[in-house]
């Protein structure tokens, strides 16, 4: 309690002083005075009452010079000097009314002891040597003027005893003294070791900073140069399965290709959303979207999956669920693909089923709840694991279920980024589970029902009937445009594609011809991709400066998408591309381009 009350005035005192005065020596003298004044305003009107009027006068005359010294101090006064008023004061209260009582044997003379020690808080040691040094020089000062006379002796006091009365006196000043610097030097050393401690958990966190700033940059450079030779293999597994029937055998191998591949590019998703997540720099992008058909196409990414396994999996979207809603499509495409994703892992038979419903806000009529059920006949989760299981790196791993030890071992992140990604858009995520019977994972989303978008003049245009597309590929890495040139091409025979291999090159091109769509790399040797569209937005003249752009780039990160939209990039594409997704894109912008240059 005691300590709360001195809480609250400590917060008391530094809001009513000025900022300047808010050193912990202002506190301390502030302390003092304020202590000295209250006290003495109480025990002045006690002696006048008790026919004291010695004491009350010099007390009442105390508390006007220490009064005194506080506006002194409030003014802004230094400390030293108001501090010479105050010591001042109080030494000629003590000697004042030791001479009427007693001189060194007066109980008064105790008082001298306080003298030095005042300094020792508010200013520094030497002044409190200083005083100390004019204490006990004043004790024996007085006990001189006593044994010849100058001083009066009360009666029936022995002389002889005066000596030992100010021996005791300088004894209980030079104790005090020692004692209370005693403890201020412990209390420094104390100071100097937590600021020492400080210093060094300072220096810690730097490091740590510029450790997170350097695997934030580590990150980043391995997703790209990971992603640029992913896309390779992506694309090229691509188009031979496209290009040609292949035998049962050479088709089977280069299905497992491709979802190793995939696999490898969840792994680099799954470290960039976490660290992304880690730093607070996750990105979302809501947007109005037919959500039917995100869950439906979520769904059947995983299809084949559940196909192999002889699993029963079917997605039941209820009736009330609103088809055109604001949110952001690739992270609810991202929880459900983990969630699903993860049944399918751990379900060996039986089903995986997949219930969505919608829970009306009465208080919004356009806001509710998406709920989004996930339940497996898979082999359970203990207890004890339940809460564990969306910590990250965290792995299912027990005697009961050895079997699943290798095979379905993941990186331990899926659920944890899919807890991350609930948190961030404002939801929330449960699950049951029975060891041996199964598991239901639920995530309950906020949404915003919205009306369906206009459909817009270029959604007309059949690309059958579209004019021959001119599509410029921007990116230094050769393999990266052969693999888009031949995925495009093979999309797309009409298009005419031309390269550019760095920035500049881009730029030269884009100011001589006018391309529908322009596939642009990000990270280039001379100029960024950010820099080539800045540079084409400003120094051009429409239509050349309002060409659609599109990024494809291995670069994810926030920075990097906000870079875009600030210099007007209309969309990003992030490698390794989907091959329908990028084929849909051009037709979107080019068909918006055509559109536009006939009317």
């Amino acid at each position: 309690m005691f300590s709360d009350f001195q809480r609250g005035l400590f917060v008391s005192i530094r809001r009513k002083v000025p900022p300047n005065l808010r050193s912990i020596e202002d506190y301390y003298f502030f302390s003092f005075a304020a202590s000295a004044i209250f006290f003495l305003s109480l025990l002045t009107p006690f002696l006048a009452l008790s026919g004291q009027n010695r004491l009350a006068a010099s007390a009442g005359l105390c508390t006007v010079l220490i009064s005194l010294c506080l506006a002194l101090w409030r003014m802004g006064v230094a400390i030293p000097w108001v501090q010479m008023i105050y010591q001042t004061t109080l030494m000629g209260a003590i000697l004042y009314n030791a001479y009427y009582s007693g001189g060194v044997a007066s109980p008064v003379m105790v008082w001298m002891g306080i003298v030095p020690i005042l300094p020792l808080f508010t200013v520094s040691r030497r002044w409190s040597y200083v005083w100390l040094t004019i204490s006990f020089s004043l004790v024996i000062a007085i006990y001189f003027a006593q044994r010849i006379g100058l001083v009066p002796i009360m009666p029936h006091t022995d002389p002889d005893a005066l000596a030992f009365s100010a021996t005791m006196i300088g004894l209980l000043t030079i104790t005090q003294v020692v004692l209370v610097m005693t403890y201020d030097s412990a209390n420094a050393q104390t100071l100097r070791h937590m600021t020492r401690k400080n210093e060094a958990l300072k220096t810690l966190s730097q490091d740590l900073q510029l450790a997170n700033v350097h695997k934030d940059r580590f990150l980043s450079t391995v997703s790209h140069e990971m992603r640029t030779p992913l896309n390779a293999i992506m694309g090229y597994l691509g188009l031979l399965k496209t290009s040609q029937t292949l035998p049962a055998p050479t088709s089977d191998y280069l299905q497992g290709a491709q979802n190793s591949a995939a696999h490898l590019l969840t792994v680099i998703n799954d470290l960039l959303d976490f660290s992304q997540i880690q730093q607070g720099k996750l990105v979302l992008n809501p947007q109005v979207v037919d959500l039917h058909s995100v869950l439906t196409e979520a769904h059947q990414i995983l299809a084949p999956r559940a196909s192999e396994k002889g699993l029963k999996y079917n997605l039941q979207i209820d009736a009330s669920v609103p088809k055109w809603v604001r949110i952001d499509p690739h992270r609810c495409t991202q929880i459900m693909l983990n969630l699903i994703g993860n049944a399918l892992k751990y379900t060996l038979q039986g089903h995986v089923l997949i219930r969505v419903h919608y829970e009306t806000n009465d208080a919004f009529d356009d806001r509710g709840l998406l709920c989004l059920q996930v339940e497996d006949t898979g082999m359970g989760i203990p207890a004890e694991f339940c809460k564990k299981i969306f910590e990250p790196f965290v792995q299912l791993d027990w005697h009961n279920h050895v079997q699943a030890d290798n095979a379905l071992r993941g990186n331990g992140l899926g659920l944890s980024i899919t807890q991350s990604l609930v948190q961030n858009l404002g939801g929330s995520l449960c699950v049951r589970s029975e060891v041996g019977v199964g598991s239901i994972f639920e995530v309950c989303l906020p949404i915003q029902a919205s009306l369906a978008p206009q459909i817009s003049r270029q959604a007309h245009v059949d690309e059958t009937h579209l004019e021959v597309l001119d599509v410029l590929l921007v990116d230094d890495h050769a393999v990266n445009r052969l693999v888009a040139s031949a995925t495009i091409k093979q999309g797309l025979p009409n298009a005419r594609i031309d390269e550019a291999r760095n920035g500049t090159e881009a730029i030269e091109k884009m100011k001589s011809h006018l391309y529908d769509v322009v596939l642009m790399d990000l990270i280039m040797p001379d100029y960024s991709g950010v820099d080539v569209v800045r540079i084409i937005r400003t120094e051009c003249q429409p239509p050349y400066s309002e060409v659609k752009v599109v990024a494809l780039t291995a670069n994810v990160r926030q920075e990097a998408v906000k870079a875009c939209q600030e210099v007007g990039i209309d969309e990003m594409l992030s490698k390794p591309f989907d091959r329908e997704v990028l084929i849909r894109t051009i037709l979107n912008y080019a068909s918006a381009s055509q559109v536009n240059s006939n009317t």
